[in-house]
């Protein structure tokens, strides 16, 4: 028994090891998909293996699909209608079943699609990094006249076959990214904060989000926000522009 009972404390200890050296990679995709766009393939994980394509697929008429297509062994979340991935809420569990190919995330045809007109949603993603399950989420929103996909954010176990919860990112442990240099003030703030940024970056975007990750505020970049709504605590400000990016934590009074 006292064997037993030590063998579970040290499968124990383990797993709480594992868990603690879970890592979320997370960072802004920010990309709109149309027709004239073309579409948009992603290797979420920089290996040099495509993961993911986004696209808007032409129909009969004016009518169109949004689609994503997963490619190799990556697979997105589709638990409730097959060929109709799910549309997660932020904090939702990431999980099985999951299905691989063609999957319509909105389309004029039949009504079918969970991300028609619903906002920013979250897609699960499995994907295949080394030939082993890693767990991910890319937020993104389409249109009600599914013609635009917009892709927000992506995330992604760097564990294999841990779990993840959409919208989970190591935003609590970031104090600051310095690809984009920005300064905030005042800070703290109660009403507006205002950003000073270079003037080359006409077409960055802002990003606030809580400690947990969870997506608060979002738009094209502005030297003043307005964050009165906030409720008071600390908060993350992400800036991005193609590939670079910057985070600050700013404090709401």
């Amino acid at each position: 028994m006292k064997l037993n009972i030590l063998t579970l404390c040290a499968a124990l200890l383990l797993l709480v090891g594992n868990k603690a050296i879970s890592q979320i990679n997370s960072y802004p995709v920010n990309q709109t998909i149309t027709i004239s766009s073309g579409s948009f393939t992603i290797d979420v994980d920089n290996d040099s293996n495509d993961d993911y394509t986004f696209e808007i697929l032409p129909l009969s008429g004016s009518l169109t699909a949004a689609r994503v297509v997963s490619l190799g062994n990556a697979q997105v979340m589709d638990g409730s209608t097959f060929g109709y991935p799910d549309a997660l809420n932020f904090g939702a569990d990431v999980t099985d079943p999951y299905s691989s190919g063609n999957a319509a995330l909105g389309t004029d045809v039949g009504g079918g699609g969970l991300f028609t007109g619903a906002g920013m949603k979250y897609l699960g993603l499995n994907l295949d990094i080394s030939g082993e399950s890693h767990l991910g989420w890319i937020s993104l929103e389409v249109v009600a006249s599914n013609d635009t996909i917009i892709l927000y954010d992506i995330g992604y176990n760097t564990t294999p076959s841990d779990g993840i919860t959409s919208g989970l990112t190591n935003l609590t442990s970031v104090n600051e990214i310095s690809a984009i240099d920005f300064e905030i003030y005042p800070n703290p703030s109660e009403n507006i904060i205002s950003i000073s940024y270079p003037n080359s970056m006409s077409s960055a975007r802002y990003s606030i989000s809580d400690l947990t990750g969870k997506l608060i505020l979002k738009g094209t970049m502005t030297k003043n926000i307005d964050v009165s709504t906030l409720a008071s605590g600390t908060y993350i400000v992400t800036l991005a522009e193609s590939q670079n990016i910057g985070r600050k934590k700013f404090i709401k009074k």
